[in-house]
């Protein structure tokens, strides 16, 4: 016993520090394990009862999704229902009326041949995908089409998606994240809006086509990074437009590439608009600037514009078309593009090259339309309670009329606008739109009629409508 305590002793002061740290553990497992449990405190006396809660969860009313200035902002539509299509005439509510709506730009919406090649492609693989395309929802006929959109645009790769709006919604945030910066053209449509904000990048918004105002943001970046540099590399992206939906104005492309190439940023173009529409060839933006594809990050659009199909498309290098595979939301987990759409649009591509006619008549209609439209608004009665101007450029088959003496808030206006369109169906069976811009869009644009013009027009639809938005103005802005 005696050896065994002398051992002990030694053990102990050999090693004081370990034994008082042993001990103290062993002290507070020995607290904890005898403590007593815990008992919340007793209520207090203002506490509900019971029944006091039950009635306020019956009283609880929760705020209404949509709210009722949101609904008060709404303007309520004519339901038109169409009954057929034949080009640039449509039947609605069971009259014929020439058609001014529709981003058929070049009038394939009739093209017998299209159509045919629809109908052997529903026979063989039926009408759905039924399956994204990385699971067993890639059909050979929606490789042939990334390969023709990609040959068509002189890239080196491309890819397509099943729905348009959500095909630059879903590419943005596949290389963009927070931290990273990009500079927006202020008149950029929806989807690639809505785009930029999943992507959670930082964002600065330069004046519409203002190359100037554009440089002065891109100077100002480039002098905070010169005062403080940026802890780590991000991704930078100037976004426009080629021909911008929401006011048929062209992008001057060739300034901003210049400028992205100078600050070191990329560019992502969107040529929903554009494609098929400008250049020689159809080719779009880059082809009207002069501009090599490859001097654009990438370039992505729809195909239910100038393709009359349905579904968005991108075309890139090789390594950019790869990723969005595997980190494009909309590609990996979206039922892939049904076939007969895919078949739809290869069979329009090749229609562009085989008659290019159809972008020149396109391109005339669009000319002689804005002058039509421009001598028009200058005629109007300068007496009447209001009048018209016309925005866009001169070759752009999008234009937009707006009022001069805006009512004060967009739900008046839009109901002026559409009171006129109504009358111009009505009286001359011409089919007008008034543009629809989600409540969610930042900085819409203010109201106005957007008449669209094709290669399906004739001149004589042209004057007709020209005429026909004249009488309605005169009517709907009566002499004061």
């Amino acid at each position: 016993v005696e050896q065994l305590l002398l051992a002990l002793y030694q053990q102990v002061t050999s090693s004081a520090g370990h034994f008082f740290v042993e001990s103290v553990l062993v002290l507070a497992i020995c607290y904890l394990l005898f403590q007593k449990s815990y008992k919340p405190k007793d209520q207090s006396p203002d506490a509900l009862t019971p029944q006091e809660i039950d009635e306020l969860c019956e009283e609880w009313q929760p705020e209404p999704l949509v709210t009722a200035e949101a609904l008060e902002a709404v303007v309520k539509r004519t339901d038109r229902v169409l009954t057929a299509q034949n080009g640039s005439r449509v039947t609605l509510d069971g009259k014929e009326a020439i058609n001014f709506a529709s981003f058929d730009f070049l009038d394939f919406l009739r093209e017998d041949s299209i159509k045919d090649a629809c109908e052997k492609t529903i026979r063989k693989y039926g009408v759905g995908s039924c399956g994204p395309r990385g699971f067993y929802g890639t059909v050979d006929v929606h490789l042939q089409l990334e390969d023709d959109i990609s040959s068509f645009m002189g890239t080196e790769a491309g890819i397509i998606y099943s729905y348009d709006v959500a095909t630059a919604q879903s590419i943005i945030p596949a290389f963009l994240k927070r931290g990273d910066l990009v500079i927006r053209d202020e008149a950029i449509s929806f989807p690639v809006q809505a785009g930029i904000e999943l992507s959670r990048a930082y964002v600065k918004e330069f004046r519409h086509n203002d190359v100037g105002d554009l440089e002065r943001i891109l100077e100002i970046v480039a002098e905070a990074d010169r005062n403080k540099p940026p802890k780590e590399l991000n991704r930078r992206f100037i976004i426009v437009e080629g021909l911008y939906q929401n006011t048929g104005m062209v992008c001057p492309l060739s300034e901003v590439v210049q400028l992205a190439a100078q600050y070191k940023y990329r560019v992502l173009l969107e040529e929903s608009m554009s494609f098929g529409v400008l250049g020689h060839t159809g080719r779009g933006a880059c082809e009207h600037h002069g501009i090599k594809p490859s001097d654009i990050t990438l370039i992505c659009g729809s195909m239910s514009t100038s393709l009359a199909s349905i579904g968005g498309f991108a075309v890139s290098d090789a390594a950019i078309t790869a990723h969005q595979r595997l980190s494009s939301t909309g590609y990996c987990f979206s039922a892939s593009l049904p076939p007969f759409n895919a078949t739809a649009a290869s069979s329009a591509i090749a229609l562009i090259q085989k008659e290019p006619e159809r972008i020149s008549r396109m391109r005339n209609n669009a000319l002689a339309l804005h002058a039509l439209l421009r001598d028009m608004t200058a005629a109007l009665d300068p007496a009447a309670s209001d009048s018209l101007w016309l925005m866009a450029d001169e070759i752009s088959p999008i234009k937009h009329l707006h009022l001069v003496k805006s009512k004060g808030n967009r739900k008046d206006d839009d109901e002026t606008l559409q009171h006129l369109c109504d009358l111009v169906l009505q009286e001359a069976q011409c089919a007008l739109v008034v543009a629809d811009y989600s409540p969610l869009q930042k900085g819409a644009p203010c109201a106005s009629i957007r008449i669209t013009v094709t290669a399906g027009h004739t001149e004589k639809d042209l004057v007709h409508v020209c005429a026909a938005i004249a009488k309605a103005a005169a009517v709907v802005f009566k002499v004061s």
